[in-house]
Formats: structure tokens, sequence, C-alpha cells
């Protein structure tokens, strides 16, 4: 028999995230408090590089990256847009002055085979929503659509709303089965018969949960995430475990309404931080009208000639604007440290990332040119020994990797493979501080994973 997992201390502190306690502060939290554990930030991913949860931008680089049902179990797919999270912050970058992220415990999704007819799209036979601004990815990472997804084994990241619904964030196809797990608030019990019901009226799941134990304070209204032996879709399941996410849906609601990017501006929801690849522009006739490009793997698209034509694959960039149908709408793309392109320095930002209101014409010293380039990447590592003749590829872009003064996170350096490195650009150089091997958590193969 299975045991339900329920961990009263991982409840307190996704309750006390709840009403966004944050040692740090910012992006529409309230008044920071203490609470006995370490204060978490709870919320939907805006941004990459490293992450953006409600606002703050969390530096990543040796991150604990772990379940946040159990606590302990790592995560081992890539962070990404769209994912619901807890942030416990641990210090503050010396350099740039951003939080760390000590550990990041991703609430997973509900789990099971889509089904997309018409409309109407379920997974596990839980009702789903979508709108715009759900990002739908196919096994490849690689933005695709709900009839490409339909009878495909996904996880949906998101929102549980009170009547039922789940609104998706995030929907990610899976390589291979995947058991059920499926996520709700709870619309009815029978505590004799030992069930309860998650999903819609039109659309209802019940969940026999008589084989364990459950939480004392399971109620109607409680958004839970029940686990099953099965991969098949059902309209009954036996829970295998079960636990209690949230008192309520109204946490939820709290998620969407802190859902912003570093400037809290609504046009600005989303940011991508990182170089760009892939760029092509676009014209009408002979003459530019804009651009597309890539950030992180996801797509972007910008409408200033002017700026598309200053834009070169490998330059470092954050590009701002609101995601759509997987493509992010730039309304501001900022240069990030030195470009003689007449858009230096990240003059107009006013986002608190340590690079506002600064030109590389007055910084002086060592440290305060760091400051001003310090960037994260993500790419393939090849060296010809440990710290010696390196380069990082990002997309089709080779820099060249002084890894001289680099510091491996949990000492563990590679010659090869898939890394997340911070340091500062001169050049066509990447001088790295601080690297972390990703290959153990993402896997091999997975270059646009950041």
């Amino acid at each position: 028999m299975s045991h339900v997992i329920f961990k009263p201390k991982l409840l307190a502190w996704l309750m006390a995230a709840a009403g966004l306690l944050s040692a740090c502060g910012g992006g529409g939290g309230g008044s920071a408090a203490t609470p006995t554990a370490a204060a978490l930030s709870s919320g939907t991913i805006s941004g990459l590089g490293s992450i953006i949860v409600n606002g703050v931008r969390y530096e990543t680089v040796g991150s604990q990256v772990l379940d946040a049902d159990d606590g302990s179990t790592a995560i081992t797919t890539p962070l990404r847009i769209g994912m619901t999270v807890s942030v416990e912050q641990s210090g503050t970058d010396a350099l740039t002055l951003r939080p760390i992220a000590g550990k990041i415990l991703v609430q997973s999704g509900i789990k099971g085979v889509a089904s997309y007819t018409g409309s109407t799209l379920t997974v596990a036979g839980m009702p789903i929503t979508t709108d715009t601004s759900t990002i739908l990815l196919g096994t490849t990472g690689a933005v695709t659509n709900l009839t490409a997804l339909n009878n495909q084994a996904v996880e949906v990241y998101g929102l549980p709303q009170a009547d039922g619904s789940f609104l998706a964030t995030l929907v990610e196809a899976e390589t291979g089965l995947v058991n059920v797990q499926v996520v709700g608030t709870v619309q009815s019990m029978d505590t004799t018969a030992k069930t309860l019901v998650l999903g819609t009226t039109a659309a209802p799941i019940t969940v026999n949960y008589a084989s364990i134990t459950p939480p004392s304070s399971l109620a109607i209204g409680s958004v839970i995430v029940v686990k099953a032996a099965t991969n098949t879709t059902a309209n009954t399941y036996t829970a295998s475990s079960l636990q209690i996410r949230s008192g309520t849906a109204s946490t939820y609601t709290s998620y969407a309404s802190n859902y912003s990017g570093t400037t809290g501006v609504r046009n600005e929801r989303n940011e991508l931080y990182g170089a760009v690849s892939d760029k092509t522009l676009i014209y009408s006739g002979g003459t530019v009208t804009g651009c597309t490009l890539k950030i992180q793997g996801i797509q972007v698209q910008a409408s200033s000639p002017a700026l598309c034509a200053s834009i070169a694959n490998g330059t470092y960039v954050e590009a701002k604007g609101t995601l759509s149908n997987g493509v992010l709408v730039a309304t501001k793309i900022e240069f990030e440290g030195n470009q003689n392109n007449g858009y230096s320095d990240d003059w107009n930002d006013n986002d608190s990332d340590g690079l506002h209101h600064r030109s590389l014409s007055t910084l002086s010293t060592p440290t305060e040119l760091q400051a001003s380039r310090s960037f994260e990447m993500y790419g393939a590592l090849s060296c010809s020994a440990v710290n010696v003749g390196c380069t990082l590829t990002r997309g089709a872009i080779v820099y060249t990797a002084d890894m001289s003064s680099a510091y491996w996170d949990e000492h563990q350096p590679t010659i090869s493979g898939y890394v997340e490195a911070k340091g500062y650009l001169t050049g066509n150089t990447f001088k790295v501080s601080k690297i972390e091997s990703k290959d153990r958590r993402y896997g091999t193969g997975h270059g646009d994973d950041d």
C-alpha cells in the first residue's frame, strides 16, 4: 500500500509563499515578513536569464532545483517560462546585487495523455483552458500547437481555478508514457465512500482515496495533487498518493496577479536576457520592417528597422514584451554591455538589474566593468583540458572562454558538455567567474534549454 506524502513544513512554506513573502521584495510582493522557515517567493516564471518570478530576477548558477511536493527529488527538466515555482533566496550576488536562488521548488503539473477535440482540451480527463499566452512545446522544446499535441503524453503547468478548471501556462510534450498526476480544486467529497471530485461539472474526475490516509486538512476547496499508478485516461482514479498544495485556489489567483517582468509594465510582462541567435530580417518589398531572432531558444519579433539593423548574432540583449502563441512580441530590446551601435548600456532600463542608467564611458574599475557586463550563458563547453583551451558554443556563435579564474559549482569540473556559466564579455571572450555542469540535470543535447 502506498503512503500519503504530506509535508506540513513544506506546506507552511508554500502557504507563506502564497502571501508572496520575499526576502528581497519587488515585483508586486507585499511587505517582507520573517517566517520560521526560509522565506519563499512563489509564482509563475515570467522570464529567463536566469529566472524572473514575481518581477524579481534571480541568479540560478548553483541553485538546487527540486520537486516542491517532497522538497528533495531533483527536477530533471529545464526551467521554462510558464512553470509554477517557489524560490528560496540564498543571499545576494556581490557583483550584480541580484538575489541568488538557493532552492527552486517546481510545482509539477497535470500529467497524462492530451485529448484535443474541436476546441476542448483535456489531459488525463481533466479539463484544461488555454489562451494566447499559454506556451505549447513539443518533445524537442520547439513551439507547437494543440493539434500536434493530441494523443501525446504531456505535463501541464498552470493555475487551478475555484470552479475546477485548470488554466495552463505551459504545456510540454513528454517522451514516452507518464503515470497520471492530476492537480485541481476539490469540488465535493464523500467521506464515507472516501472519494472526492475534481474537474468541472461538465467534466468531473472522481478520485478514490480509500487505500491511503488522507491529510487531516483535506476539504472542499483545497487544491491537491493526486498521483495514480496508471498511464491510461479514466474518469475515476485510485490515488497512490495525495498531497495538499494550498488550502484555497486564491493562492493561484495571486500568482496570476503578480505575473510580471522586472519593470512591472503591463506590456513588458515577459523578459529574455541572453545572446541573440537565428536573426532574420523582415522585408516589405525591399524595405526592412523588422526582424525575428531567438533568445534563450524562444522566438522574438521586433518591429524597429534601425534596432534590427544593429543586432547581430551573438549580441547580448534584454528583450521585453509579451508572449503570444509562443513568440515574444518585443516592445523594448536593450543592448547589454559595450555595443558600438548607438544602443549602448541599458540606458533606459529601470528594472533594478544592476545595469540601469550606466554608461561604460563613466566606468573605470574592474569591478564596475564586470558588474556592467555580468551575464549568464548557457551552451556547450569544449576544452582541451580542465579550464584550458576552452570555448563556449551558443547556437551558431562560438565564444572563447577564459576559465583562468572560474569556480566550478559543486566542484564538478568537466572538459565538455552543456553548462551554465556566469561571467562577463570582453569582445568575443567570455571571462567565466562561476560555472555549473547542466548535463546531470538536463541531459545532453539541450543547447536551447535555458
